[in-house]
């Protein structure tokens, strides 16, 4: 007998060995393991094959149970064994794999039949036992299955009359196959594929030719794979019938790098940058037709050249480029150049080389991104000009000031020199632009600036500094004297009438001048010092000059900054109303809220009225901000109502120079008529100082009473009002001022006056607000006091229209 010996003829084989003559002759002859049971499931004979696949000798079998052998096995083949025996079934046929281990302690494989055996009387004796050692045929399949699942190659096979596949077990990685066999044959099969695949792999079974394609599937996930399917034709044997054989290999790796090689093939012609591939010795090996369009150089004329023939001859003259140091550890170079075109032009390029290494860390080329950044240049020569440039009038700006005032007096402090700085402000240009238009006011400024440039020395620096404010920069000052008639001139030029749309018109200007270093030694306080001089030529007169003195104090300079900021600041709406509410002191609700201005000033930022309220009465501009907040907050409040938010009182406070205007009352009229809100709900807070003149007051509180609103004395106890003259007046509120209210409840002096004035304004019906509240004490001591109504920080501070919004929404519940 032969190793080859089939499996599938063991059974006949078991029959002939029931003879024992044939038996004992094939004990120590054949080449499989041969084992004889009793009844009891006791070892009777083993040969020297069997007791090898065991792992121990012949004698250690001998009367020994299965279960001292192979307590592995014996769970499994006891049923089995009971079965023969009993005539449950006439034989086994069942292939059983183990695995045991030899005297070498090597693992090894095997294969078994068992057939029962009859004695002379056709009784059962025992049991018959070939075992195979399978353990080399078990190794040689494991490291094909090994190579092919490495190589993700799977084996098929269709058996073409019974129309049944087979696939091996890497099959269902390669499909997502959940079974070997596909239950309606090779349909099944083709179906796994996308539709144009599907057609290509049935057109090809239809045929007889060998089959070669690459087919496509989706994935559970909706992702798309490929596979190379060979196969061929088997012709039909004794055994099986017509069939096909073939293997199925995973191709989407590979199908992945095509389709990128394909991007990047296509991203290297049509890309908008040059790109350059170099050997490893620099010289040029490959070019896309972005270089060609970009250098006028093609391939052909390039080709075996270095970056050095694209290089202008300026760079790096002297030395080898940078990019020869670049080394496999560093990742790129980069950098800008100038580039020389092939008909002799230049261009400003950046620069990207990149090297490509091999897996032994060894450079076999460099890849070169090419970008052309002469455009980006420009538009950066455009933006540094504009950095420093007035773009109107052409002349330089605050930063080149800046930048030329550090520079002139560094170099006046080491020569020891002076230099003079001359602010020129243009006076009236606002009534210009008012009347003649923005245009007109900006042609007026560049015949200015043409002017001053046409008089000034060549040494001498001219800039644009502010809307209607030039400044000129006077190195190389021997003589002070020299300041006042360069002063005088620019005074003279810039009163010659100008023509501005076809009408004459004639501007004046105020020159302030400070000098280095007997008035300021640093650039800033240099242009402060000329700014203060300049403010006191306005407030002179305008139209004259003035040397910095120190009784120039900050003050003035501050108020005109005031001013000209208040101008813009209701031309930019940069004014903003801000609410604080008051509060009922038993109950806690809201009373109402008042109206506070503040100044969102683009430098300096949130800016309290104290601040500039005073400036604006000063000037004339307080009529123009109290009408600007009564507007906004009268219409504020109104949106507040219409959605049902409910504020019963709003306050605003107004100035005694407001209502000593004749139209005052029309104007709060007006203002009520356009934004809807209900007079009723507005209460107007003046100081004690409007009803000294007890007619005016009288005549102008009746008209106001008369529209619906409410009138109070605000900061009530620092004026000089008397009883006889809150008697006299429809006055409807007191409210209590905050030095009254600070020292409570401590101070008893200022207890028992809060107590008289709340007696006194109940005594003239008259409702009683306290100003100020910060503590829960003074909240407590004034509600002792029977005073009504409270605001202060206790409260709530001040808050901004969007935060009062949410107040009241949280308030009331909306």
């Amino acid at each position: 007998m032969a190793d080859k010996l089939a499996m599938a003829d063991l059974q006949a084989l078991s029959s002939q060995l029931s003879d024992h003559s044939v038996l004992e002759q094939l004990m120590d002859s054949a080449p499989l393991g041969i084992a004889v049971f009793d009844r009891e499931l006791r070892y009777r004979k083993v040969n020297q094959v069997l007791a090898d696949i065991n792992g121990k000798t012949i004698e250690e079998h001998q009367g020994k149970h299965l279960r001292d052998i192979a307590p592995s096995l014996a769970p499994t083949l006891e049923p089995l064994f009971q079965q023969l025996m009993h005539g449950g079934v006439p034989s086994v046929d069942i292939a059983i794999i183990g695995q045991t281990i030899n005297h070498d302690r090597h693992y090894r494989r095997w294969q078994a039949t068992y057939s029962p055996m009859m004695d002379e009387r056709g009784e059962l004796s025992g049991i018959l036992a070939i075992v195979k050692d399978v353990t080399r045929q078990y190794e040689t399949e494991q490291r094909l299955q090994l190579a092919m699942r490495a190589a993700q190659i799977g084996v098929w096979e269709w058996h073409i009359t019974e129309d049944r596949l087979l696939f091996d077990g890497q099959m269902d990685e390669l499909l997502g196959c959940q079974a070997r066999y596909f239950s309606g044959g090779i349909q099944d099969f083709i179906t796994c594929f996308e539709s144009e695949s599907a057609q290509q792999l049935s057109t090809a079974l239809e045929g007889d030719a060998p089959i070669h394609l690459t087919l496509s599937y989706l994935t559970p996930t909706q992702e798309r794979r490929w596979v190379d399917i060979h196969a061929d034709y088997l012709p039909a044997s004794e055994s099986l019938g017509r069939r096909v054989m073939g293997v199925i290999h995973n191709a989407t790796t590979r199908r992945l790098q095509e389709a990128r090689l394909h991007q990047a093939n296509v991203v290297f012609d049509t890309t908008a940058e040059g790109i350059i591939i170099m050997d490893s010795q620099f010289q040029i090996v490959s070019v896309n037709p972005a270089f060609t369009q970009l250098t006028q150089y093609s391939l052909e004329e390039i080709q075996g050249s270095t970056l050095d023939s694209i290089m202008h001859p300026k760079y790096y003259a002297d030395s080898s480029p940078p990019w020869h140091q670049i080394k496999p550890s560093v990742r790129a170079w980069r950098g800008e150049m100038m580039c020389v075109r092939k008909d002799g032009g230049y261009f400003a390029s950046l620069l990207q080389i990149n090297p490509v290494c091999d897996r032994y860390h060894h450079t076999i080329h460099y890849v070169v991104a090419l970008s052309d950044i002469s455009p980006i240049r420009k538009i950066e020569a455009d933006l540094n000009y504009l950095a420093y440039h007035d773009p109107l009038t052409g002349l330089g700006n605050r930063h080149l000031l800046q930048e030329r005032l550090t520079l002139e007096l560094q170099t006046a402090k080491l020569n020891r020199q002076r230099l003079g700085l001359l602010f020129i402000d243009v006076d009236g240009l606002k009534l210009i632009n008012d009347n003649l238009g923005q245009s007109t006011s900006d042609q007026l400024l560049k015949q200015l600036a043409e002017r001053l440039c046409e008089h000034l020395q060549h040494s001498d620096v001219v800039t644009r500094y502010g809307d209607n404010e030039f400044l000129v920069l006077v190195p190389y000052l021997e003589q002070t004297k020299e300041l006042a008639t360069l002063a005088n001139d620019l005074l003279a030029i810039l009163r010659d009438p100008v023509t501005l749309a076809h009408e004459q018109v004639i501007i004046s200007a105020s020159i302030g001048i400070a000098i280095y270093p007997e008035h300021a030694r640093t650039p800033d306080t240099l242009i402060r010092a000329a700014d203060s001089a300049m403010l006191e030529a306005k407030y002179q007169g305008r139209n004259d000059y003035k040397f910095y003195a120190p009784s120039m104090t900050a003050k003035a300079r501050e108020k005109m900054q005031i001013e000209q900021g208040l101008l813009k600041a209701l031309e930019q709406d940069q004014l903003c109303v801000f609410y604080q509410p008051i509060t009922n002191l038993a109950t806690g609700t809201l009373s109402g809220v008042e109206a506070l201005i503040r100044w969102r000033h683009p430098q300096r930022g949130m800016i309290a009225p104290f601040s500039f309220i005073s400036v604006a009465e000063e000037c004339g501009l307080i009529d123009r901000v109290g009408e600007w907040v009564m507007r906004h907050a009268c219409q504020q409040v109104q949106q507040w109502l219409a959605i049902g938010l409910c504020v019963p009182r709003l306050s605003i406070n107004v100035s005694v120079r407001e209502m000593r205007s004749p139209r005052y009352v029309n104007q709060v009229a007006t203002i009520l008529a356009e934004t809807g809100f209900p007079a009723q709900r507005l209460e107007i807070e003046v100081t004690e100082s409007i009803i000294q003149r007890v007619d005016h007051s009288l005549q102008l509180f009746e008209q106001l009473k008369a529209l619906g609103a409410h009138i109070a004395i605000d900061d009530f106890g620092t004026g000089f009002s008397s009883l006889s003259l809150l008697r006299s007046l429809p006055i409807d509120r007191i409210k209590i001022d905050r030095a009254f209210v600070q020292p409570l409840p401590e101070d008893k002096q200022s207890r028992e006056l809060c107590r008289t004035i709340i007696k006194l304004a109940s005594s003239l019906n008259m409702a009683v607000t306290a100003e100020g509240i910060e503590t829960p004490e003074q909240h407590q001591c004034l509600q002792s006091l029977h005073c009504g109504e409270g605001q202060g920080y206790l409260f709530s501070k001040p808050l901004a229209a969007e935060h009062m919004s949410t107040l009241l929404h949280l308030q009331q519940g909306h």
